[in-house]
């Protein structure tokens, strides 16, 4: 005979009957349910508050499981191995020149104090420029300042502390905080009083906020809203002892050192001309075109940001001579078509400088444009391979040989290269196109048509008869 059996088993009907369960038993026991006795075989009206929804768990459970993505930092003998195995597989032409770097100074470099969420658990870790840098003595004081109980709001409300070199001992802090309230606004006033009192080498203190609400990195800050309120100093910064300075949201290296000497590098690698011209693409600060400026009769400089025509026109302001403009528009084949049909522009040996940043790339009409504008020299900076790949054999289909490849590490112990390469024209003909030779045999006509048989009758023909002797003598 079939006997039904009970939903409870009787280990537990007999622990459950009349009594009260702990949460921890009877979670075990019934599920999503928490806290409440069973008496009768029933549940017990329980409260919403009391269940759990799936997601809830759901998200708990894998924030204890998740794991932070560990990325791998190449050593400087593991980058020099794979763009020599690029050249080889890509068969890149020419080799290679000396590597550009400088050594990296933790007073020249930015650093930053970002909050982590670990689960439910907030923590501020110091972020190094590179790896096996200490922190400097500046970042841990203020480190120290943040874990005091007065600031324990305005540490709640805080996202990161950017912490940007001039490239000579003295930062720029850029604050991204969430204000609300009285309270958090008190303890932003009181920090900056600390910055101001105990700080001496920050010479400028920032508050950001960023729509959407993410981090704030210079390098990518596309498609965001930036508000920011200066609360000490001013909105630009010197570049070290240059005598060019730039807006304190504008984009630079981590590390300053190389940066600050590669105009110099530039110039080795061209030897311009003092008749010579310079177009800038993706200036950005400028810093590049302004102290080439007198190495140069005219220079351009373009960009599309706010922070970037701000500190170029203050740049143009700090030089000695008068032959640099700015232009602020995106890189794009029409503005360049226009800028070089005018009559002042195309003439001259122009030095077109891009630098792509980033996933940017170059379009094959903005190639074509470019190489049209036939500038004596085309300097491309890339930290991409597979786009340095595709731009090589573009200029090369334009006419475009490629000179010089110039690799760059510009932040030791970060992991990051770039290659800077320069093109000129072929005007010996290695690439099988003798512009002497393509000029005349674009003159040579093709020969006519040899007439056929069948079609001779329909040929008018005009015959003139010879005289003979006699008619000729009568």
């Amino acid at each position: 005979m079939y006997k039904q059996s009970n939903r409870f088993s009787r280990r537990t009907e007999n622990k459950t009957m009349g009594r009260t369960v702990s949460k921890t038993a009877h979670n075990k026991t019934v599920g999503n349910r928490i806290g409440k006795a069973i008496a009768g075989n029933k549940f017990n009206v329980s409260k919403k508050h009391d269940i759990y929804a799936d997601d809830e768990l759901n998200t708990k459970k894998s924030a204890k499981t998740e794991k932070p993505v560990v990325r791998k930092i190449l050593s400087f003998e593991d980058i020099k191995a794979q763009v020599l195995a690029w050249m080889t597989n890509d068969r890149i032409p020419g080799k290679l020149q000396a590597w550009y770097t400088a050594d990296a100074i933790p007073e020249h470099s930015d650093w930053r104090i970002v909050k982590e969420y670990r689960g439910v658990q907030e923590n501020l870790t110091i972020e190094a420029p590179s790896r096996e840098m200490k922190p400097i003595e500046l970042v841990v004081r203020v480190m120290e300042q943040l874990h005091k109980d007065h600031l324990h709001i305005f540490k709640k409300a805080l996202r990161q502390i950017w912490f940007r070199a001039t490239g000579d001992g003295r930062f720029a802090l850029l604050v991204q905080v969430n204000v609300k309230g009285k309270i958090s606004a008190h303890g932003y006033k009181t920090f900056v009083d600390f910055v101001e009192r105990s700080c001496p080498e920050v010479i400028s203190c920032h508050q950001i906020q960023c729509l959407p609400d993410r981090l704030f990195d210079p390098a990518d800050a596309r498609g965001m809203k930036i508000e920011t309120k200066c609360s000490l100093g001013s909105d630009f910064m010197p570049i070290a002892s240059t005598g060019f300075c730039m807006h304190v949201l504008d984009w630079t290296p981590r590390i300053k050192d190389a940066w600050l000497n590669f105009p110099t590098r530039i110039k080795d690698a061209i030897h311009p001309n003092r008749e010579d011209r310079f177009f800038e693409f993706c200036s950005g600060s400028s810093y590049v075109s302004a102290c080439l400026a007198p190495c140069f009769k005219q220079v351009e400089a373009l960009d599309c940001r706010e922070s970037a025509m701000q500190s170029s026109r203050m740049n143009i302001k700090n030089l000695a001579t008068s032959n640099m403009r700015f232009h602020r528009s995106h890189l794009d084949a029409n503005f360049i078509a226009k800028f070089f049909s005018k009559s002042e522009n195309a003439e001259g040996r122009w030095t077109f400088y891009v630098n792509l940043t980033g996933e940017d790339i170059l379009t094959s009409e903005i190639e074509h444009t470019l190489a049209t504008s036939r500038p004596e020299r085309i300097l491309l900076q890339t930290g991409n391979l597979e786009t340095a790949t595709k731009e090589i054999k573009a200029f090369r289909n334009e006419g475009y040989v490629l000179r010089k490849c110039i690799p760059l590490y510009m932040e030791p112990g970060r992991g990051n290269f770039e290659l800077l390469f320069l093109f000129v024209p072929d005007r010996v003909g290695l690439l099988g196109q003798n512009p002497a030779q393509a000029h005349r045999s674009r003159n040579i006509q093709r020969p006519k048509e040899r007439p056929q048989r069948a079609n001779m009758s329909d040929i008018p023909h005009f015959v003139q008869k010879t005289p003979s002797f006699k008619q000729r003598k009568d």
